[in-house]
């Protein structure tokens, strides 16, 4: 079973790093470690200005069947809110890129994820369900809370305290689509994508009840996770990682904090993670990253300048 990825991208990222150029990791290490044919497309979605900057840019990077969509393509809608955090408008896209995608799965990314492993169908869908994994919802209990406003659900749903992690994540393209028609039902002629983005609206005079505060914090995860549980269909696209049964994680933390990282642990095949991340926010710069995991991640050679 082949499955879709999704990327979100700004040459310039939000910290003010070089996005564009710390993407070569991901892709070097995808190509060197994905197994042929795993990954059949890769949408990477950008503002419609860098489309030509962006699809140069990885042109170089064929195997990987990329695609460059502009953002508001995808979801025409963000046109009317010129102001939108970029944070926030890629966990639209994330949802959005399910009406696209040709596969019942697809891998979510960020310029700052690295992979670390073999990547091999049975390691990421399991009898047919994608893994998952848990975090504490305690983590950040405002994104669930927020969320289950917008659903109109309870929040204590599922294993206590327990909630889906962060990107890289793998989403059902049938949980998303129908999460896209829960935040739209019942709404009139309003889009899903206008349901989320509307609440960022400070011109907005409805933004100024209280009840409409308290959805601020909703994430793209949460949201996903809370209405697969709502809907009680979690169990049928989705196992969970780090189980004896299904004992790879998607994301571990061990490059955190940086300098202390034991980057030969994190590519030990011993190791379940499957990614980590060496967040953009660090400000490190992606030829440092790259000479520190370029040892482990030797495929073709194939790796633009930096």
């Amino acid at each position: 079973m082949a499955i879709s990825a999704v990327l979100p991208l700004k040459a310039s990222g939000s910290y003010d790093v070089n996005d564009l150029k710390r993407a070569h990791i991901l892709f070097s290490s995808l190509q060197h470690f994905a197994a042929p044919g795993l990954i059949s497309e890769l949408f990477v979605i950008v503002p419609s200005a860098e489309i030509e900057l962006v699809d140069q840019e990885y042109s170089c990077w064929q195997s990987l069947n990329i695609k460059v969509m502009a953002e508001d393509h995808l979801i025409p809608e963000l046109k009317k809110y010129p102001k939108m955090r970029g944070w926030r408008k890629q966990q639209l896209l994330k949802i959005a890129i399910a009406n696209l995608v040709e596969n019942d799965f697809y891998l979510t990314l960020d310029a700052d994820v690295i992979c670390l492993k073999p990547l091999e169908e049975n390691k990421l869908i399991v009898d047919g369900k994608a893994l998952l994994q848990y975090e504490p919802r305690s983590q950040h209990p405002k994104w669930w809370k927020s969320s289950a406003r917008i659903l109109n659900m309870s929040p204590d749903v599922g294993p206590k305290n327990l909630g889906m992690t962060v990107t890289p994540a793998l989403l059902s393209r049938t949980l998303s689509q129908k999460l896209m028609r829960e935040l739209s039902a019942n709404k009139v002629a309003e889009d899903w994508a206008d349901v989320l983005c509307s609440l960022h609206d400070p011109a907005n005079i409805k933004n100024w009840w209280i009840g409409r505060y308290l959805k601020l914090k909703w994430t793209e995860y949460s949201l996903y996770y809370l209405c697969a549980m709502k809907l009680g269909l979690l169990d049928q696209f989705h196992c969970i990682a780090g189980t004896s049964q299904t004992p790879a994680l998607l994301l571990i933390h061990d490059s955190h904090p940086y300098e202390c990282w034991d980057i030969a642990r994190s590519f030990d095949l011993a190791n379940p993670g499957l990614f980590c991340v060496v967040g953009s926010k660090s400000r490190i710069p992606p030829k440092d990253v790259w000479a520190k995991v370029s040892p482990f991640i030797r495929s073709s050679g194939l790796f633009p300048q930096l």
